[in-house]
């Protein structure tokens, strides 16, 4: 090579590094030693002391594109040392020439390079310092590594997404070795074991102590050839934290490839999928028992009219074959050309089917007749999710017997109806027909104690008293009758206004004051202020009179009736209390209190009375919306308590 001297290349070096050194002793011919730059497929460029190259053979002018001619004398910061390396190179070859030493000579260097057309390179650099014809000069061995170190990067990248990808899979993929020992070659992110862990017992040791007979038939099977690699069975697998997790887990034999040499097994985590699938079998069930135990024959279709559910009742009401759930998946079509003939009009019922199905409204309560003289009773509704047409609901019931019920119930309603027309006549005619004489009597009886007319002895006025009192006794039961019978066919006209509930109360109490003295009873009101109330004056009047002369009379000498007034919860409505300590009702006639003409057996020597007086009041607190209850026992007396809604003045 005519501006090369010879050079060995001892071995030794850390590494693994090949050092070039120039010997001047031992030198090639010239005309080899440029035959073996001239065929070197690795860059040979040489430069002196003033950094001009005076060597640049075939390859670098492949690889860099300056012709030989063209590099020759230049500088290698003009061929294709990068701008930035500049200062570095020049520094370097003067600390050489200055001191001899080169920290980078007879080294393995990766540097980048330039092209002349720009191009940027890597390349793998070796120096070595020469000397010929008593000159110094560097000889650099130079080799493009741009594609290998592009290759390695994207080897890199693709064993680094590999990585990353085996890391957060959500599958495991785990080696099991004849060894005993089992390693996870992917699944982290599912398990919790690193790749590459290695855990001593093979996969039975990362499964749940209860699954450990199931894993071990599984594995057996495996091995045997029985089972099919696609085949799965769920199993528990312990994390690496200890808990647990249920796998579907898949397992192939692979012992006898060379490259594998395993057994191995794929799991996934199916724990979120059974508990979901678990609750959807359960609501499928608990909807598959209310539609059996509905008592009405059931028939859902999707979209494409295939049967998805089909009860009992609809197979035993059509007379299908078979059981419901043979039904299930079947095209349903053309079931109504198969049933028509159920109806009392075939055509009809087709024609209907065809339009709900074109149109999908809900149509519930259609009555259809049977061709046995029956009544159905079919509810139509369209499914939809998720905006879409998902499939159809029919519901059919058989109504006949409802149907003969409601016209019976009818027919009782007329009947009582008209009872209580005549029974309100009846009462209204013979309440004017016993009010003419009665008044007449009463008439006479006071123009009997007329003194012109007469004096009366003393039996004669005795007499004459007992007339009175059962006449006029006789006119109030006429005037109750007449109140019930309009309070019980809501004829009664109400005079509505505006009044003060305590203020009534109030006054009903004073009136009665003078009969609870005479008698010795405590007679004490308690009323607090709130809303007034819309109601009829002298009806209310009426009824807590009633209520309150009813306590005063039925209490003894020494006992006492507490009245109150207020507003309470939860309606906020105005309850009036009578308690007194009187002589009570026993339990088994309490609820008969109201009733007409009923007298309490521990009443029956109190002061006569209609037995129309709560029963009138019931009505009447009634007819303003409000109720009225009692409690008592024999003995201790009793607790009226009438409850009435406010109304804001």
């Amino acid at each position: 090579m005519g501006d090369v001297n010879s050079y060995s290349r001892p071995g030794g070096l850390a590494g693994g590094e090949v050092s070039i050194a120039a010997t001047s002793a031992e030198a090639l011919p010239a005309d080899r030693s440029a035959a073996i730059v001239r065929a070197a497929l690795d860059c040979i460029v040489t430069i002196d002391e003033q950094g001009r190259v005076v060597e640049f053979n075939p390859a670098s002018e492949l690889l860099f594109g300056w012709s030989r001619q063209e590099a020759l004398g230049c500088t290698l910061e003009s061929l294709f040392i990068p701008p930035e390396l500049g200062t570095a190179h020049r520094e370097g070859i003067a600390t050489y020439l200055r001191t001899g030493e080169g920290p980078v000579l007879n080294q393995r260097l990766e540097l980048p390079a330039v092209c002349r057309d720009g191009t940027r390179l890597v390349v793998e650099l070796i120096v070595v310092p020469t000397v010929h014809e008593g000159r110094r000069e560097f000889t650099g061995f130079i080799r493009n590594i741009t594609e290998l170190r592009r290759t390695q990067e994207l080897l890199r990248a693709s064993q680094a997404r590999y990585e990353a990808i085996v890391r957060h899979s959500t599958k495991a993929v785990i080696q099991c070795d004849d060894d005993g020992t089992c390693t996870f070659l992917a699944g982290e992110a599912m398990l919790g074991y690193p790749v590459r862990t290695t855990v001593d017992g093979g996969l039975l040791a990362v499964v749940h102590p209860d699954d450990q007979a199931s894993a071990r038939d599984f594995l057996a099977e495996v091995r045997a050839g029985t089972r099919q690699p696609a085949e799965s069975r769920d199993l528990r697998l312990l994390r690496a934290d200890g808990a647990s997790r249920l796998c579907e887990v898949m397992a192939e034999d692979l012992t006898g490839v060379p490259e594998v040499g395993a057994l191995l097994v794929r799991a996934a985590d199916v724990t979120a999928d059974r508990e979901r699938r678990r609750r959807l079998a359960d609501a499928t069930a608990q909807m598959r028992s209310l539609i059996d135990n509905l008592g009405s024959a059931v028939l859902l279709e999707d979209a494409t009219r295939h049967v998805l559910v089909a009860n009992d009742a609809l197979v035993d009401l059509f007379g299908f074959p078979g059981r419901a759930e043979d039904l299930t998946g079947t095209d349903c079509s053309m079931a109504a050309y198969a049933i028509k003939d159920f109806f009392a009009d075939p055509d009809g019922f087709v024609a209907g089917v065809e339009e709900l199905l074109a149109n999908r409204e809900s149509v519930p309560g259609e009555h259809l007749p049977t061709a046995d003289g029956r009544t159905l009773e079919r509810d139509y509704f369209p499914i939809r999710s998720d905006g879409r047409h998902a499939g159809h609901l029919w519901v059919y019931r058989d109504i006949t017997h409802r149907i003969a019920e409601n016209l019976m119930l009818a027919d009782q309603n007329r009947s009582l109806a008209q009872l209580a027309a005549l029974k309100n006549e009846f009462v209204a005619t013979v309440s004017h027909e016993l009010r003419t004489p009665l008044t007449s009597v009463v008439s006479f009886a006071e123009m009997l104690r007329d003194p012109s007319i007469g004096t009366l002895t003393e039996q004669q006025d005795s007499i004459l008293e007992v007339i009175d009192r059962n006449s006029h006794r006789l006119l109030r039961l006429i005037d109750d009758l007449l109140l019930v019978a309009k309070l019980e066919s809501h004829t009664l006209p109400l005079a509505l206004g505006l009044l003060d509930l305590p203020d009534l109360v109030g006054q009903i109490v004073a009136e009665q004051r003078p009969a609870a003295a005479q008698k010795d009873v405590r007679l004490e009101v308690r009323a607090a202020e709130g809303p007034r109330v819309r109601a009829d004056s002298v009806r209310l009047q009426q009824v807590f009179s009633n209520v309150v002369g009813n306590a005063v009379k039925y209490t003894p000498s020494g006992g006492s009736v507490m009245v109150t007034c207020e507003v309470k919860e939860p309606d906020d409505a105005w309850v009036v209390s009578v308690a007194d300590t009187g002589v009570g009702i026993p339990a088994d006639e309490v609820p008969h209190v109201f009733d007409a003409f009923f007298r309490a057996s521990s009443a029956a020597g109190g002061a006569a009375g209609t037995g129309l007086g709560l029963a009138i009041t019931r009505l009447i607190v009634e007819e303003h919306r409000g109720s009225v209850h009692v409690e008592s026992q024999s003995g201790t007396g009793t607790t009226m308590s009438v409850r009435l809604p406010c109304e804001a003045s």
